[in-house]
């Protein structure tokens, strides 16, 4: 397997949390194509994580250095296999990823400490410096800069935050036009699922949303859906059974919930393949609540629960009957 300058730009472009929608499902179906191209993504992904930019002493052309970066790239080495990378071209993917993540990191403020998450084809916890946890959806970034007035975090896609309580240092976090400030809660912001919306769910504490049709207060249950054109902010409550937040606590409710609804989510979740035999039983009404489950043990509940046989064929899950029997 070969690889060019083209996917190294884009992968390091990623991890600076500086990726489109469009960019990302590219990127995500290049890394679907072949693990060869998972294992080359890691290995990349090592390098940035081991190269974290600190501030220099002076003023950095980064554009012109990158450019020179690039083109020894070019004149001096070639494409090479994602198994075996030899230590000259990680030196000088090293330095790719240095100039790249100081054109970021003096972008946003030199000033100020970066820390940054970025998940790819499963979902990233980690603690942050100022003891905060949060959990980075499926390709997804997070760039936290932190001062001792306040903590900023940019967000591309899906997060989960725990945020650590600080009244003196207010949590503020920008994704597209819209930006959520808290001192210490929990709750998840969505701009992955559509990319038109910023949805923000609260599980716990106060949250405020702001665009530029204004800002709204939302409460344990609340849920802002805020268009990223308009700005127009609703503010709607949210159930259990929606599992607003499975994919990152593994937790699921479903209240009389049907299969055709159930299975959709346990695939996003758990990513795998699960069918039905008879359209019939997409009809078939769960109610349930499972809490860290692993997807083996789900499916025998629901195969006991209706009476359907349950087969494992190749990874995907068969569940078959006739009827729903409960």
């Amino acid at each position: 397997m070969l690889y060019t300058n083209e996917i190294d730009e884009q992968i390091a472009k990623f991890l600076a949390g500086e990726c489109s929608p469009e960019e990302v499902s590219a990127l995500q179906q290049w890394l679907a194509e072949s693990a060869d191209n998972q294992l080359y993504f890691n290995q990349m992904q090592k390098l940035w994580n081991d190269s974290s930019p600190t501030p220099l002493p002076r003023p950095l052309d980064v554009e012109q250095a990158l450019a020179r970066t690039k083109n020894k790239i070019t004149a001096g080495s070639k494409p090479v296999s994602a198994r075996r990378i030899p230590m000259q071209w990680m030196a000088i993917a090293a330095s790719l990823v240095l100039l790249i993540g100081a054109f970021w990191f003096f972008r946003q403020d030199t000033a100020l400490p970066m820390e940054s998450v970025a998940a790819t084809t499963s979902p990233v916890e980690q603690k942050l410096s100022d003891g905060s946890v949060i959990s980075v959806n499926q390709f997804s970034q997070v760039a936290a800069r932190f001062s001792n007035r306040k903590r900023s975090v940019q967000l591309n896609g899906e997060a989960y935050f725990a945020v650590a309580y600080n009244p003196e240092r207010p949590f503020v976090i920008e994704v597209r036009n819209v930006s959520v400030t808290v001192l210490g809660t929990k709750f998840n912001v969505d701009n992955r699922s559509s990319p038109q919306k910023v949805i923000v769910s609260v599980d716990e504490g106060k949250v405020k949303v702001a665009s530029a049709q204004g800002e709204k207060q939302l409460l344990a249950g609340d849920q802002a859906i805020i268009d990223i054109h308009t700005g127009l902010i609703e503010v709607r409550q949210t159930t259990p059974a929606e599992n607003v937040t499975a994919w990152a606590s593994r937790k699921f409710a479903f209240e009389d919930t049907p299969l055709s609804k159930v299975i959709p989510e346990l695939e996003k979740v758990y990513q795998v393949k699960i069918n039905l035999s008879n359209p019939v039983l997409e009809q078939c009404r769960l109610h349930v609540r499972f809490d860290q489950e692993s997807i083996e043990h789900i499916m025998l509940v629901i195969a006991e629960t209706f009476s359907l046989k349950l087969r494992v064929i190749n990874g995907q899950y068969y569940l078959e009957g006739d009827a729903c029997s409960d």
